[in-house]
């Protein structure tokens, strides 16, 4: 880290404490191999109600493991983890912020986790890793749809803005797949 990144990171984060470990020293009950990593659960003190999103990036890059979040300013709790892309919840006050544990393996339960950060519904035969890439290419979809629309409604001429609205059409259609 450079040092105009140490001090927004000095400037946003009051506090940091890891305050729990997931993994089957922790949880008999999971069954892991040695190369599963165990997952560990990070307090976040905040210094201000938002933190930026590039440096919670570069939290989970400079930790190298894997990492739930617990980002807390005074009374409203954010949960954030990094599989594959950014995933948090909304703020929501501490002692309505829950988390559920579900799966037979470290790995099912952090996929798990993942999906109800991001909201996500499983398809059958479709791993957790898929549906969050989906959902990414999705998102991508979308903001590609947005701009085409923006530009379209700026055509002036009718040959382009059919072009457009066709581009736009094919585009929907792949993102309802």
């Amino acid at each position: 880290m450079n040092t105009a990144e140490q001090k927004e990171f000095d400037n946003a984060i009051k506090q940091l404490a890891i305050v729990n470990e997931i993994s089957s020293r922790t949880i008999p009950a999971l069954s892991s191999k040695p190369e599963d990593k165990a997952i560990y659960v990070l307090a976040v003190q905040l210094k201000q109600a938002r933190c930026d999103d590039k440096l919670i990036q570069k939290m989970f890059k400079l930790i190298d493991q894997r990492l739930i979040l617990a980002l807390s300013y005074e009374d409203k709790l954010q949960l954030a983890l990094f599989h594959n892309k950014l995933i948090k919840d909304e703020p929501r006050p501490a002692v309505e912020q829950k988390l559920q544990l579900q799966g037979l393996s470290i790995n099912d339960v952090w996929d798990n986790i993942a999906l109800s950060l991001a909201k996500l519904q499983v398809k059958d035969g479709q791993s957790a890793q898929e549906a969050i890439v989906r959902d990414m290419e999705r998102a991508s979809l979308r903001k590609e749809i947005d701009a085409l629309e923006k530009k379209m409604w700026s055509e002036r001429q009718p040959k382009k803005k059919l072009e457009l609205r066709e581009r736009i059409n094919v585009l929907k259609q792949k993102m309802e797949e």
